[in-house]
């Protein structure tokens, strides 16, 4: 199905917008401050006895968490390393932060720090995963690391090898500017936000909808320019829906959604849908498909981090519940954030986590 981007500027900044038949994937927006794959030269602060962790300076007043299972080695109090910020800070606690650096492209993610080497885990198919296993260990620089991604599955080798040589390049640009940089201090900042939705959904756009070229790069996708390119999709009608805590389904369910710091629980309700809480056991089960793509969806939109907990409504078939599943992954496969669903628990909820790469949005006012 069709994908697009839609770009508008306001107040000196751009807003980007995924859709995907006119139904919103994704709104973000260029962010300031810490953010996640941000690399800094820090410099080693304090110890926190007994977690096995220490805090490094950032910047001015901005320490970040660094767990000694993140480094090779314990740094001394004062010690400038190079770091990235793996997750942002959320409310009062600092970034978390490693010492096992990644820069990642299209095909692979290289890991320079350590010489580990690994394959997507979307990828499933037990010879392509041994394939690109062969491939990393082949192509990977000395000492270094690689870890396949999904789009290395269908690239030629001739490909990977390029963008190999590109992260290198890119590797070595970064410990050139170590050498005239004092600590602490930014490195490396994360790609524009466009760079990535298009990295990320890659032959998957169509074109790129714009209120105005003055910000956008070199592309190799049609350009359209309009005047209010998120009125085409109402983008922002969208947007507020998907913020508030109940969330109504197109067949009259619809779901709660509580976040809390440590988790995000939804609610999956048969609301107004036909068949009630009376309803059959293929009743529910179409009602838990469709909230299954849409937690998917809002998942993405809602920039939902850590554990996620499911509570679908209760079906009694072990044959439904593998399909609601294996439906919640196929929705959750072309999410650029690692999101892993680890199926149902004992209680009979489904749980999932996804990595903490921006702060969450929601709730709004019901």
């Amino acid at each position: 199905m069709s994908k697009r981007i839609l770009i508008r500027h306001t107040e000196g900044q751009r807003e980007i917008a995924l859709v995907q038949e006119n139904r919103l994937l994704y709104l973000g927006r260029e962010q300031t401050g810490i953010q996640a794959e941000q690399i800094y030269l820090a410099m080693a602060d304090r110890t926190l006895p007994g977690m096995e962790a220490m805090f490094v300076k950032l910047g001015k007043n901005q320490p970040g968490y660094l767990p000694y299972s993140e480094c090779s080695r314990v740094p001394r109090s004062g010690e400038k390393l190079l770091v990235q910020v793996k997750k942002p800070p959320v409310g009062e606690k600092a970034p978390y932060v490693s010492a096992d650096l990644s820069l990642a492209g299209r095909f692979l993610i290289l890991t320079p720090m350590s010489n580990r080497m690994g394959v997507s885990k979307k990828i499933t198919k037990e010879s392509d995963r041994v394939r690109l296993l062969d491939t990393a260990h082949h192509l990977a620089p000395k000492g270094m690391g690689l870890v396949m991604r999904t789009e290395a599955a269908s690239a030629a080798e001739a490909a990977l090898r390029g963008e190999v040589q590109s992260l290198l390049a890119q590797w070595q640009a970064i410990l050139e500017a170590v050498e005239t940089a004092a600590a602490p201090c930014l490195i490396r900042d994360r790609e524009d936000l466009l760079t990535r939705l298009i990295r990320d959904e890659h032959g998957r756009i169509d074109g790129i909808v714009t209120d105005g070229l003055q910000t956008l790069p070199p592309v190799s996708l049609p350009v359209q320019v309009t005047e209010r390119p998120f009125d085409l999709c109402s983008v922002l009608t969208q947007w507020d829906r998907a913020r508030q805590r109940k969330i109504w389904l197109d067949c009259g369910g619809y779901l709660i959604i509580d976040p809390t710091e440590a988790l995000t629980v939804i609610d999956v309700n048969s609301g107004k849908y036909t068949g009630g809480k009376s309803g059959t056991e293929s009743t529910f089960l179409k009602l838990n498909l469709e909230a299954a793509r849409e937690i998917a969806r809002l998942a993405r939109l809602r920039a939902m981090g850590g554990i996620i907990i499911v509570d679908f409504v209760d079906m009694q078939e072990e044959a439904n519940r593998t399909q609601v599943q294996s439906a919640l992954e196929e929705a959750l496969r072309d999410d650029p954030v690692k999101t892993v669903v680890h199926g149902f628990t004992r209680l009979g909820l489904m749980e999932m986590t996804r990595k903490k790469t921006e702060q969450p949005q929601g709730n709004e006012a019901s």
